[in-house]
């Protein structure tokens, strides 16, 4: 069993909680200073220690920590673990900025330390069969990807005026808090971004000093190009991928995969990965499979998770999304 220190008790890290406890593999304390929010998870869950204060915790008796605090508080515990030779999981984004990452960077590189960010759709079955299929040259060479992830956001996070959501500072917003996800998953599987565009802005959502809408357009070092669309406002839940190679295309909507290769405008090839399933059953279960792939990482074994490095690229790109807009010009990535 593996002693699992988890920093942050709130909605996010309730989902890790579960994910571990259902993986047998680890005992979990917590982190978390707010008392109604700790006594809580402690009277739900199997809880072996808690701590109100992330200075309290002797690191020495943990195997792992994983970071569940807003984005713009993820750069203090990162380097505590790092210089005290702790492995860990951070959520995601990385941060809010560039700030302290690459000395963050350099000083798990120098302790050799497993370190991952916490992005749940690359330990999806529907995205590792997606990015199977593209790299075995099932479509040819993939040259353009357009994804749009919409829906009506306060229908699933009512309190979201409340929460780090609604403030830029913290990593609020369509593009750090939600088009990130998309950007790692363009990374994992396309490759080094190299040049972005993008326009956002607050077009519905009130009482938040966010972005509800982004477009954001990549271009990549192998000269493909990828755009994504995101609003937080319209009725429809929409989650569309469509990868377009020399050879065919691959359509994800939501978790029914098409494959085409003529203009008969019907599908080669139909998979529904969650045919009978509850959706939200299977959101959960992605952490517990991201659960099992951190543990298995910890233990020395594959683990496909982000790395740090791939989460700071992931984190330029989101920041020259909106230099691009506030400039109104096409931003390098550099590196």
């Amino acid at each position: 069993m593996h002693k699992v220190l988890i920093i942050g008790a709130g909605g996010i890290g309730r989902r890790h909680i579960k994910g571990y406890l259902s993986s047998k593999r680890a005992s979990l304390s917590i982190v978390e200073p707010n008392y109604e929010k700790c006594q809580k998870v402690k009277n739900e869950f199997s809880i072996e220690k808690s701590y109100a204060h992330f200075s309290e915790v002797n690191l020495e008796n943990y195997d792992f920590a994983l970071i569940c605090a807003p984005a713009n508080y993820h750069i203090a515990p990162m380097k505590i673990c790092a210089e005290n030779e702790l492995p860990f999981m951070v959520e995601k984004p990385l941060s809010i900025n560039l700030d302290g990452v690459n000395e963050v960077i350099e000083l798990v590189e120098k302790n050799k330390l497993f370190a991952r960010v916490g992005y749940t759709r690359r330990s999806s079955d529907i995205q590792k069969a997606v990015r199977s299929q593209i790299l075995d040259g099932k479509i040819g060479d993939l040259k353009l990807v357009y994804i749009n992830s919409s829906q009506e956001f306060p229908k699933y996070r009512p309190d979201f005026q409340n929460t780090y959501y609604a403030k830029p500072e913290m990593g609020g917003g369509a593009i750090l808090d939600a088009s990130t996800h998309m950007i790692d998953q363009l990374i994992w599987i396309v490759g080094k971004p190299k040049e972005v565009s993008c326009m956002y802005d607050r077009m519905v959502l009130e009482g938040t000093k966010t972005e509800d809408t982004c477009l954001i357009n990549i271009r990549f070092e192998n000269g493909s190009m990828a755009n994504i669309s995101v609003n937080q406002f319209q009725k429809p839940n929409v989650n569309s991928y469509e990868f377009i190679g020399t050879k065919g295309n691959l359509l994800l909507d939501h978790s029914i995969l098409k494959f085409s290769d003529d203009d008969s405008g019907l599908p080669k090839e139909t998979t529904d990965f969650m045919k009978g399933l509850d959706p939200m059953e299977i959101h959960q279960n992605n952490f517990s499979l991201q659960a099992n792939s951190m543990l298995d990482g910890l233990e020395g074994k594959v683990c496909e998770a982000a790395t740090l490095q791939e989460a700071r690229l992931n984190l330029q790109v989101a920041l020259a999304a909106k230099q691009s807009w506030n400039e109104k010009r096409i931003i390098s990535i550099a590196g």
